[in-house]
Order: structure tokens, then sequence, then C-alpha cells
């Protein structure tokens, strides 16, 4: 989750190269679960009602454990949207209820009652979907050629007043800190699916899956808190490719009460008493993001067939050494900058003929 807010208008007409990609003409299913979200279930399903260019074909509430009018309020609308609304009414015991399985189950339903080959999607209850969102989620999937998209989940501006501007810059130095993370990585191990500019979010707000790689990799995995990270790792593992793209934005509240043990609402409700020592765990050193690098490059060479798994342990970062963090990762992407323009450059001055011999990489 981020708290900046660029510029995602849509504008001008359709793509043609999209309008004539079979991801134009693919079913479009989307999944949320919802657990009382009177307040903001209205707001949800307008904003999928009015996307530019392009609908979904049917939308799946699955209201789990639910005790307010969310599903009055849904229901009032079921006749004018311009998508078929299913709502599905579930009651988890209370020791299993959580948003992990209820983000699993809506969407194997999704499944369950979508074609071979249709996209399926997931986002929040409490969220409303940037005016282009299924536009600019087809678009990745056409342009890098992959299975899933992640989006970024924003906060909406009126919600983002809630939280003190200490929290703000916080976020910022955080968020920063990752994108130098992701350039190293770009420059080390491109991903031609998946280049800069890329974020490094993976919220439950906004995923896109092929009916396909969801069945792949067994649908959400089953764990209370944490299946949309979860979700990407699983799919990491097996080898599917994936789009951090940016451009799909997705906007959400910034309640302080949540639904999800270890989720944003409880994070933020943390914070605002007393901020973290430690910056958020995905967050991990240089030295680390190098070593994780390396693995993955060794292994790639030794089984190019088969998906990366590079599992490292975890390690923290205390808040107040984060600029030391943020100027060695400044250092080691100037340093590869520099070493690539100068590779360039020679090979440029180098002549090529049948008796050259090839320069092995470093």
């Amino acid at each position: 989750m981020s708290f900046h807010d660029p510029d995602n208008g849509t504008t001008g007409t359709p793509s043609e190269i999209l309008r004539q990609s079979p991801f134009w003409k693919k079913q479009r299913i989307i999944a949320i679960p919802a657990c009382n979200e009177e307040e903001h279930i209205i707001p949800c399903l307008i904003a999928l009602a009015t996307q530019s260019y392009v609908l979904p074909d049917k939308v799946v509430l699955w209201l789990n454990n639910t005790t307010d009018k969310t599903y009055d309020l849904a229901h009032s609308l079921q006749d004018k949207l311009p998508f078929a609304l299913e709502i599905v009414q579930v009651v988890y015991h209370p020791h299993l209820a959580s948003a992990g399985i209820a983000r699993r189950e809506a969407l194997a339903h999704a499944a369950r009652h979508a074609t071979p080959d249709a996209l399926l999607f997931t986002t929040d209850a409490d969220a409303e979907v940037s005016k282009d969102w299924i536009y600019r989620t087809l678009e990745a999937f056409v342009c890098y050629s992959v299975e899933a998209v992640f989006g970024r989940a924003l906060l909406l501006p009126s919600e983002a007043e809630k939280i003190p501007l200490h929290l703000h810059q916080d976020e910022q130095a955080e968020q920063a800190y990752g994108a130098l993370l992701e350039q190293i990585t770009v420059e080390l191990c491109p991903e031609p699916h998946d280049p800069w500019p890329r974020h490094i979010e993976h919220s439950g707000a906004s995923i896109a899956v092929t009916r396909q790689a969801w069945a792949q990799v067994d649908g959400i995995p089953n764990v209370p808190t944490g299946e949309d990270r979860q979700f990407y790792k699983i799919l990491k593992q097996n080898g599917i490719p994936v789009r951090h793209a940016p451009d799909v934005v997705v906007y959400v509240s910034a309640r302080l009460s949540g639904r999800a043990q270890g989720g944003m609402a409880e994070t933020l409700a943390r914070r605002i008493r007393a901020q973290d020592d430690y910056i958020d765990e995905v967050f991990e050193t240089v030295s680390r993001r190098l070593l994780r690098i390396r693995k993955e490059l060794a292994y790639r060479f030794k089984n190019q067939s088969q998906p990366a798994v590079t599992e490292c342990p975890p390690t923290r970062i205390r808040r107040d050494d984060l600029e030391n963090h943020v100027k060695r990762a400044q250092r080691v992407l100037r340093f590869l900058r520099q070493t690539r323009a100068r590779c360039s450059a020679n090979l440029e001055r180098q002549t090529v003929d049948q008796c050259d011999s090839c320069i092995p990489a470093r």
C-alpha cells in the first residue's frame, strides 16, 4: 500500500492492438470478499460499473459473517448494474473466519462458474478501483505476455487525511528504498515480462490471474492472513510470469479497525500509537537482495527449465538506520549502471567477424 497518487487518467480510445487481442474477448469475473462493508459496498460496485472502455462480465460478492446492511445495499443495485452481480452469503466458524479463507473461496467459486480461459480478478469491498483498472490490467496481460497482474493499492485521498504526516513520510521513505532494490534487481536479473518501472506490492485489492494459472497453483493459499503475498510467492515458485503494473491502481480506505489480524488497518492503528522500530519486513538489506539474486541466477544457469526458488533467511532493517541502507543501495545501483555503460561502449568500439571469439560475461 502506498500514499502516492499518480496521474492515472485514461484518454483517447482503446488501443487497436488490445482490442484485437484474445484477452479483450476473455470472460472477466471479479471476486470480492466482504464482511460488514455497508459503508463502502456501494462506491465499490459503482466504481466497477463505471469502468472506461471495458466492464466486468460478472461480480461475485462473497458476504462472510456479515451482520450489517451490506447485503441489502448490494441487492438494491443488483438490477441496475451493467454486469451480473451474484451475492453469496456464508457463515464461517469464528475460529476459522478470516480474510484469507474468504478470498480463497470467493475466487474458487468464481472459477467454478467461469470459462476455461477466463480472467479472474479480486479486489476488496472497501476499495474503489480506478476508472481504467480493468483496461490497464488487460493492457498489462497483452503487452508483457504474463499470466497474472498485481496492481497498486493507494489510500483514498479523503481517507489519507486521517493519517499523521510522519507516517506518510515514513511510508514514502520505505517505498523509495524498495524502488532502489527493484532497480538493482532489474540491472542484475532482468525479467522481460516485468521491466522497470514496476512496483513492489502484492495486495489483494488488485490481483488478476488467468484461470489456467489459478488452477495450476490450486488457487489462493489456505492461510488466514497474507494470502495475497503468499499467492504471489507460489506463482513465482511455479514459474508463472507476473507483471507488477504501476498504472493499475485501486484506492482503499484507511480505517483503523480492520477485519484481518496483521492487516493494513491493524498496522496503521499500531503505528499511530507508536511507530514501529523496524520498517516493513518486505524490505530486505542490500546484501540480502544481492545474495538472493546470486542464488536465483545460479539456479537458472543450472536448471533453466525449472522455476527459481530462492529462499533466504529474513532480515529486518531498523527505521533509524534506513538512511544508511538507502545510501548503500544508491552506491550499488550507480556502480551497476556505470559498469553496464562501459560494457556497452566497449562492445560498440569492437568489430566482429568470423575470427572474433566471444567475451565471457562476468
